[in-house]
């Protein structure tokens, strides 16, 4: 009896020993992970579910300031901004700092306050900078989310999708400045009233845990539970994470990541300016142009997916000149069997100068042109 109970316990301890710790089993309610640049879907859990995202919803305020707003401006500290509850980067009413200093204490410390006088400053108003929110995630494409506010403090209009968020943070890390601010783990700017700066060190732990982390943002209400975006840069690849309701979300992204880098390698499917197709151009000096790749398509792809690539050039509807050299005129759409894997912009690879055609001047008076072939006619005969 204790040989079997011996050799059970054996048994149980190999087998531990034998799971790896990318087998953690998931604590999220809802979980997404997508190649940033394909936007290829690569773990999904829920991902479509509408959830609350608390201060994850910062992503969407910080990208929308960055494209509506001027950084070197300068933004004025209200009442409402500095009353706001919540986190905070510890604003003084009244005080006055540039729009890029507010996003430092947007993305690194949280700051609802921060959040507010953003969303002033741009707008006029909370109200107004939402709707300017939600057309940012219309662009982006971002189709089950709704933003009433820019800090995630807990509103039942308020909510997005895992899916949605990665789509918003992938578009969002494209921009140098936003970029920029989620990977800082550390900034000193100004503080008004005070004989020393504000020193603020970023919540997203991932930054010094995972190697490769380039950022983005955590996010906590009792409401929404623990919400966390991060994005890794690693093995010519950038993938986005997001989970939302995570009681465990470090070890959800870690071993989230863990899966996709040993799953997946980079795959070129074309480079920059690459020629994919000729397309007709009406009225000009060419009646085609070629279309070459606008960047390099690069693509996560297990060992067995390379041969189910395909792709298929569309240029846009009647093009007519003139063209500029880099105009976008097509989409290259690809995928990976039955699986769309991303478009991407065909641009055009030369000028076409638009046709010159002479016509044969009208303006003369019918009777000068009659009295013309009148006189040709006549001196014929002579």
């Amino acid at each position: 009896m204790l040989k079997r109970i011996f050799f059970l316990l054996l048994c149980v301890t190999l087998f531990s020993v034998a799971i790896p710790k990318s087998c953690h089993a998931l604590s999220a309610h809802s979980a997404v992970l997508i190649d940033a640049n394909t936007g290829r879907v690569l773990y999904s859990h829920n991902a479509d579910k509408k959830m609350g995202m608390a201060s994850t919803t910062k992503i969407v305020t910080a990208i929308t300031a960055l494209e509506n707003g001027d950084i070197s401006s300068v933004a004025k500290v209200s009442g409402n901004a500095y009353g706001v509850e919540g986190s905070s980067m510890y604003l003084v009413l009244g005080e006055e700092l540039s729009l890029e200093n507010l996003l430092w204490g947007l993305m690194l410390v949280s700051g609802n306050d921060a959040a507010t006088a953003v969303a002033e400053h741009i707008s006029g108003s909370v109200d107004a900078f939402s709707v300017l929110m939600n057309k940012t995630a219309e662009k982006i494409g971002a189709k089950n989310s709704n933003f009433t506010n820019p800090h995630g403090l807990s509103d039942d209009n308020h909510y997005t999708t895992a899916t949605d968020l990665a789509k918003i943070t992938a578009y969002a890390l494209k921009n140098p400045k936003f970029r920029e601010i989620v990977s800082t783990r550390t900034k000193s700017i100004p503080w008004k009233d005070h004989d020393y700066n504000r020193y603020m060190v970023n919540h997203n732990k991932f930054l010094t845990m995972y190697e490769g982390c380039i950022g983005v943002k955590t996010g906590f209400t009792k409401a929404t539970g623990r919400c966390l975006v991060t994005a890794v840069e690693k093995n010519g690849m950038q993938f986005v994470c997001v989970t939302l309701n995570a009681p465990d979300d470090w070890n959800d992204h870690k071993a989230l990541y863990d899966n996709a880098f040993s799953e997946y390698m980079p795959h070129k499917i074309k480079s920059k300016d690459e020629f994919v197709v000729s397309a007709k151009v009406k009225k000009g000096v060419s009646d085609t142009v070629s279309l070459v790749a606008g960047q390099d398509i690069v693509a996560p792809l297990k060992s067995d997916e390379i041969q189910k690539i395909t792709t298929e050039a569309v240029p846009f509807e009647d093009l007519q000149a003139p063209i500029k050299k880099g105009d976008i005129l097509g989409t290259l759409a690809v995928k990976i069997g039955d699986e769309k894997c991303g478009e991407f912009p065909l641009i055009a690879e030369e000028n076409v100068e638009l046709e010159k055609i002479i016509f044969k001047s009208a303006s003369q008076p019918f009777s000068v042109s009659l009295k013309k072939v009148f006189w040709e006619w006549i001196t014929c005969f002579k």
